[in-house]
């Protein structure tokens, strides 16, 4: 079981000049599937990170109501420049509202790319489709990280998660959003989410981690694979006193995070929540428990192949699950 995890935690897991031929803005690219799934490639992007861009582009534009015949560059344009943002955000929308306007001929392969940030980061802080959930592509998609997409947009697929946003139950506006994690936290008695620093749960991760909370509810529609893997996650957030601290500067992690990645199934929840109370076990002396994560990884494969000690080594390297 442990080996079989350890191979789903694995699956799970440059600024040149763009050459652009037709010319147009990138406002219309972005709306083209053809078009921008064809800039990319000629640009020394895999045909296969490729489409998964433009497929985080079209989830995006589907999470602000941009659908069918209303996914037009103008409609694009003013549903951005009509965002209600933050401070923070504020800067995210000016700088994608001026890349956007930008002739696609002259753009550099990181303008590009940033632009594609923002408008995901944007799609999930302010959407109207709250089921459309970011992820982080250093975790999901290697490819898309190694070239400089930081984010990933997907529908997500457990019934229990759907369940949450069918019920309106976690909140789509930002502010409504931090409200709802302050409170869920502290019903939970699982720390205090306003002295929570930022490098903790970045803003685009909230959604994720309010999903956690929600379901961590004991009338929530969590399915008992589901419990089991709460508890598993806050046994490793346990500090050697016997406090949960589900935020921890000492012993940062975004396990709380996994619900939103629809690559993790049943089966994976149910070795990931033995592999995580081992962990728990092991560590239990001590804050950080990102040592015994490990110790139990390197145990789990011991001597099998190089290819599994490379992927272990990987996620030393990556902060999918444990802080640097």
């Amino acid at each position: 079981m442990k080996l079989k995890v350890l191979a789903s935690i694995l699956m799970l897991f440059s600024l040149t000049t763009f050459a652009v031929g037709g010319g147009g803005k990138l406002l219309d690219l972005l709306v083209n599937e053809s078009g921008l799934v064809e800039l990319l490639t000629r640009n020394g992007i895999e045909a296969a990170a490729a489409r998964q861009v433009q497929h985080n582009i079209a989830n995006s534009l589907t999470s602000l109501g941009l659908t069918g015949q209303s996914a037009s560059p103008e409609a694009l344009q003013r549903v951005i420049a009509g965002l209600g943002t933050s401070r923070e955000d504020r800067k995210i929308k000016t700088s994608l509202l001026k890349l956007l306007n930008q002739d696609a001929e002259v753009l550099k392969k990181g303008e590009m790319v940033e632009a594609i940030n923002n408008l995901i980061y944007l799609a999930n802080r302010h959407g109207v489709r709250g089921s459309l959930v970011l992820a982080c592509s250093e975790c999901v998609n290697e490819s898309l990280f190694i070239h400089g997409f930081k984010f990933s947009m997907e529908e997500v697929s457990r019934p229990a998660v759907k369940k949450l946003f069918e019920s309106n139950i976690i909140p789509n506006e930002p502010r409504e959003l931090s409200r709802f994690i302050a409170s869920k936290m502290k019903r939970l008695n699982v720390g205090d989410y306003s002295k929570t620093s930022s490098k903790l749960v970045a803003p685009e991760r909230e959604k994720s981690l309010a999903i956690f909370l929600a379901l961590a509810e004991k009338n929530s529609p969590a399915t008992k694979v589901e419990r089991d893997f709460i508890d598993a996650v806050l046994a490793i957030s346990t500090t050697p006193s016997g406090q949960v601290k589900l935020l921890n500067e000492s012993n940062p992690h975004s396990l709380w995070s996994t619900f939103a990645i629809n690559g993790a199934d049943e089966e994976y929840l149910t070795g990931m929540t033995a592999l995580l109370k081992e962990t728990a076990e092991r560590g239990k002396d001590n804050v950080s428990k990102k040592d015994a994560f490990f110790e139990v990884l390197d145990d789990t494969i011991g001597s099998t192949s190089k290819e599994a000690q490379d992927g272990v080594n990987s996620l030393r390297i990556q902060t999918c699950f444990f802080g640097k």
